[in-house]
């Protein structure tokens, strides 16, 4: 394993490689009463795109000079473990979220150690990895980063509920008022998407709590159901439940947000609708509709630039009444 991303007389490209462990049981009680093991898969912590390489190579990081290379080296990596019959479970190697860990447990950034004690962080949630499926090395850099995007967004939501008076005696936010926030929250999304009817959109939820924004976004597509059967959403299920969970922490904590949905709808066109959220009262959905180009001046740079891709052509209008969507 290249713990600093040095390359190693294998010439693996991985910045940390764990191989995963398997606990031994008796060997005669296993071979009675349960099917070999399958081999653990292999965890890698990989660089996802170019600026987070020359940002670790400019730190000292790593010995590789080209993010090329890098790349190739990650590819002959992979397909060798897969050649030997292994699996592949990836996580992004980040540099800012690598200083962070180290800053916090006061390790050495300069200490190969460190590079492996942050890509296997047991703390970092199982969502995290993400298993190899034979994909172009590209997609699944994708697939690693979007993985970590929704892990920072759990980590903030968590934070929020964990900081508040609710929370304070357990460290916990109760069960049963989150149980009914986030039926809320579905509720609420599941209104919006059935009003949208079919067609392809991207869809941005945003807090806007005193700390900062939190948002999160997801690709979606809605197809008409077979012989007037509704309509069939379908979506990444971890996208899916970042969304709910989002609009969740705003009704358990009363936070102000919005939602933007925009795309090509199957009958109407290019559309962009908004909503504006007050925190959801004990009364009422919380959503009003508001116009879209609103709702798109609050929220952050990147998600902005994301769901602007959508917006060229679109008529920016205010979203429709949420209470005249029938979930029935």
């Amino acid at each position: 394993m290249a713990a600093r991303h040095a390359r190693t007389p294998a010439r693996t490209a991985a910045p940390a490689s764990c191989p995963g462990a398997a606990r031994r049981t008796d060997e005669a009680r296993s071979r009675r009463c349960t099917p070999p093991a399958a081999p653990a898969p292999t965890l890698l912590g990989l660089i996802t795109s170019r600026e987070d390489f020359e940002e670790l190579r400019r730190d000292g990081g790593t010995e590789y000079t080209s993010f090329a290379r890098y790349l190739a080296d990650t590819g002959e990596l992979i397909a060798g473990i897969r050649a030997a019959g292994g699996s592949v479970r990836g996580r992004a190697f980040h540099p800012g979220d690598l200083v962070a860990y180290c800053a916090e447990r006061g390790l050495s950034l300069a200490d190969p150690g460190s590079h492996t004690a942050y890509t296997a962080d047991p703390e970092a949630a199982d969502t995290e990895w993400v298993r190899y499926q034979d994909e172009p090395l590209e997609e699944f850099l994708g697939r690693l980063d979007r993985a970590r995007q929704r892990g920072l967004v759990h980590r903030q939501l968590e934070r929020l509920l964990a900081e508040t008076a609710e929370a304070a005696a357990t460290g916990v936010f109760p069960t049963e008022p989150l149980r009914e926030a986030y039926e809320r929250g579905a509720a609420a999304l599941r209104r919006m998407l059935l009003g949208a009817g079919p067609g392809r959109f991207r869809l941005v939820c945003a807090l806007q709590p005193p700390e900062g924004p939190v948002e999160a976004r997801a690709d979606l597509l809605l197809v008409a159901g077979e012989a007037g059967g509704g309509t069939v959403l379908r979506i990444e299920d971890a996208d899916l439940d970042l969304l709910c969970s989002l609009l969740c922490t705003g009704y358990a904590l009363g936070l102000p947000g919005g939602v933007l949905l925009s795309g090509m709808c199957a009958e109407r066109g290019s559309v962009a609708w908004g909503w504006g959220f007050d925190g959801g009262g004990a009364d009422g959905s919380g959503f009003a509709p508001c116009n879209a180009a609103d709702v798109l001046l609050d929220l952050t740079v990147p998600a902005a630039s994301w769901i602007a891709v959508c917006l060229p052509g679109a008529a920016a209008v205010p979203g429709f009444p949420l209470d005249e969507i029938a979930l029935d």
